[in-house]
């Protein structure tokens, strides 16, 4: 076959490619402009129902929100803007620019603007200095290129992470026996001594983690837990979060979610069972600064009045508030805990030269 032959099949080949291309690409810019009663009368409902635009928003509906808040401040006197069926020729006219700035990408756009009036390309700049236009599109190849990069991002930044625990254990193990958040309910239940000087130390752990919440009800179970180890729980876990959740609340659990049965509500519970049953007789240590009278109360008013806006929606909260616990007199006198043990962040530790029996 000739050289002349195959040039010409490749050009008739390119050329369809590229109509087809053109095709296609105009078919999703119709698409997409098509859905613009759709998306304005999507974001006048938002518009309605008390929404308001992000600044300079580059996405489609936001971007609408904005104009239709324009719309009612300067045509309808802060009054509700109309449907798209209502628009003025010129409203109408704006809202399509609009539309149309943030869909079309780069060339979409310099190929429309020269088909537009003198006013139009005036309006349809600024819109476009203002909103920019949608992300550019990417190919298939160049999102499977950007994924398998973003996958071997997060293996490296994992293997650097356990890497540097790795060395963070090894720098701890020279010098403390150690036991992280998830290690200690079981070293409490078995080998640790009975000290309720430590426990005290053991709300100053991590509280990010949700194992935290399983080791403090243990505490607060025992017999010995000072009532001022009690009070520091109260005040650095969110009371009313547990109350809400054990009344069936939804504010803070998805639909379901049998968090009502949880431990950071059962916590709470036994808190507040102890404290009314007058069982936390252990009064030696002094209070922590954040536990002063004032601050107690002020902890108590807030979770009578989460208690009541709990009962006037037909809820109620399944156990008794801490009252005694929270309304009695902080003593002046305590002592701070002795003990040799340290908290640092989510490890409990014990130093190496205090001689003790390593666990």
């Amino acid at each position: 076959m000739r050289v002349e032959t195959l040039f010409w099949i490749a050009v008739v080949v390119l050329s369809c490619l590229f109509l087809l291309y053109q095709h296609l690409d105009r078919r999703r810019l119709n698409r997409t402009l098509g859905k613009l009663p759709e998306i304005y009368d999507a974001a006048r409902a938002e518009f309605l129902s008390g929404s308001r635009a992000s600044a300079h928003s580059k996405r489609p509906r936001p971007a609408m929100l904005g104009t239709l808040e324009t719309i009612s401040e300067t045509t309808g006197g802060g009054g509700p803007p109309p449907v798209f069926a209502d628009l003025s020729k010129r409203e109408a006219r704006f809202v399509e620019l609009l539309h149309a700035t943030t869909t079309m990408n780069d060339r979409e756009f310099k190929s429309t603007f020269p088909r537009l009036s003198e006013q139009e390309q005036k309006a349809f700049q600024q819109l476009r200095d203002i909103y920019g236009g949608p992300p550019p599109r990417r190919s298939y190849a160049r999102q499977m290129i950007d994924r398998v990069a973003r996958y071997r991002r997060v293996r490296r930044q994992a293997k650097l992470d356990a890497e540097a625990k790795r060395a963070s254990d090894a720098r701890w193990a020279a010098e403390y026996y150690f036991w992280e958040i998830p290690d200690i309910l079981q070293w409490l239940r078995t080998e640790a001594p009975r000290d309720p000087d430590l426990w005290h130390l053991l709300p100053g752990l991590n509280w990010d983690y949700e194992e935290l919440y399983d080791v403090l009800l243990w505490v607060v179970t025992q017999p010995e837990c000072d009532a001022a180890t009690a009070i520091l729980i109260l005040h650095l876990m969110a009371p009313d979060v547990a109350m809400d959740i054990a009344s069936g609340g939804t504010q803070w659990r998805e639909p379901g979610d049998k968090r009502a049965e949880s431990t950071e509500v059962k916590l709470l519970a036994m808190i507040g069972v102890r404290s009314e049953g007058s069982s936390f007789v252990r009064h030696e240590l002094a209070p922590d600064w954040l536990c002063t009278t004032e601050s107690n109360a002020g902890l108590l008013d807030m979770m009578l009045s989460k208690k009541e806006r709990i009962e006037a929606a037909g809820r109620n909260v399944p156990f008794p508030l801490p009252v005694k616990l929270l309304s009695t007199p902080v003593p002046v006198t305590g002592r701070m805990p002795a003990t040799p043990y340290e908290v640092h962040d989510d490890r409990l530790l014990l130093a190496k030269s205090e001689n003790l029996q390593a666990v």
